[in-house]
Parts: structure tokens; sequence; C-alpha cells
């Protein structure tokens, strides 16, 4: 199954996955990150802009990999940040990150596929960035996260036609990881099919950023 090559990849991966954020490369793949993934960036302060005041409230960071986005929420107050990731060394990787520097974390984590699991209260905040790349339907996700969430979805996925976008599926064909591209138009017309009202859209680089309620 196509979860079961990206769990695969990421597992594999991790560590190269969570150089991306560190830095910690060789000055040309640095080099490379600031020219090729300058949206990365972006759309991580984009992310945090858009939680606001997180003082008190419950978000699920689905997809959360190393962490990066939970550490950076995990020192505003918020009440509960659950992670999910299906791929158990990323989690390893985020748990080790967070409670190192914040051994009262209010972080949790859950391994496994997040369309299996279950929750007792809905979220304030749901995050999938870097999600949606590699889920072929996303459609039944965001029902789930139209459920499970009371406020507001931060999520990205990347744009079908760039240049960037054929180099990439090449790449990831060659770790037989699967990748998935999307217009804005169909973007738009899955998240108010899942039942959110109020979508906002930004593109910016490979990247459609989106925000929903």
């Amino acid at each position: 199954m196509p979860e079961d090559l990206v769990q695969k990849h990421f597992d594999k991966e991790a560590e190269n996955f969570d150089s991306i954020y560190t830095g910690q490369k060789n000055a040309f793949s640095r080099f490379l990150d600031k020219k090729l993934r300058w949206d990365m960036e972006r759309r991580f302060s984009r992310t945090i802009e858009e939680c606001g005041d997180v003082t008190g409230k419950t978000i699920i960071d689905v997809g959360c990999g190393s962490g990066r986005f939970m550490e950076a929420l995990q020192d505003k107050d918020p009440k509960l940040i659950l992670g999910v990731d299906f791929a158990p060394t990323m989690l390893e990787i985020a748990k080790e990150i967070l409670f190192k520097k914040k051994p009262d974390s209010p972080c949790r984590f859950a391994v496994g596929d997040y369309n299996d699991l279950s929750f007792k209260q809905p979220f304030n905040i749901t995050i999938g960035i870097g999600l949606f790349d590699y889920i072929a339907k996303p459609l039944p996700m965001l029902k789930k996260m139209r459920q499970t969430t009371d406020g507001k979805l931060i999520a990205t996925f990347p744009r079908r036609g760039t240049l960037r976008a054929g180099i990439r599926k090449i790449r990831l064909s060659l770790h037989k990881c699967p990748v998935f591209f999307f217009s804005p138009d169909e973007v738009t017309d899955m998240l108010k099919k899942a039942g959110f009202t109020d979508v906002k859209q930004e593109i910016f680089g490979q990247l459609i950023f989106i925000t929903a309620m």
C-alpha cells in the first residue's frame, strides 16, 4: 500500500528530514535549501502566526514528523499538543527534542494512521503541514478533520505543474515513496466538500497554504 511505502521512507530518512529544520548539513546543502526550500521556512512562520494565542488551547499536529511545529508552540502555554505520525522513528526524534527542552511539555504522541484514531473531544487547532503530499485522496481525511476541529485547520498542499514538482516526483520515486500534487481549485473544492466554509488560500513557492474553519 502507498501508506506503507511512505512510512518506510520516513522511518529511514527521519534524521535527514529533520536536518531541513536544524540546518545540520554541509554548506552546499544549506545553500540549496535556502534557494530551493525557502517556502518551507515561510510555511513554518505562517503556521505559527495562524495559530495565534494558543494559551489553554488543544492542538493536533497530523503528520508531526520530528515535532518542530510542536517545539515552537509548546512554550506558548497550550493545554495539549498531540502529535500523530505513522513513522515511529520520527516520533522518537520528536520526543527527544521536546522533552529535553521542556520536561513538563504539554506534548503527547500517537503512532499510527490518523484516520484510524478516535478522539474524545475536538481540537481547537488542527495542523496538517507537509501531510497531504503523501495522501492520494485527501477528502476522507479532511472530512474527519472537519469533525474533530472546533476551530481552525492549517494545512499545506504541494502545487501541481511546477518544475520542482516534476523533479520531486522523480526523486521520491527512486526511493519508492509516492507523492501527490494538487491545483488550488482542487484544494478549495475538497475543503468545501469536507464541510469547511471559511477557506483562505495563499500560494508561495511550490506550496498551497490554507486556513479553514
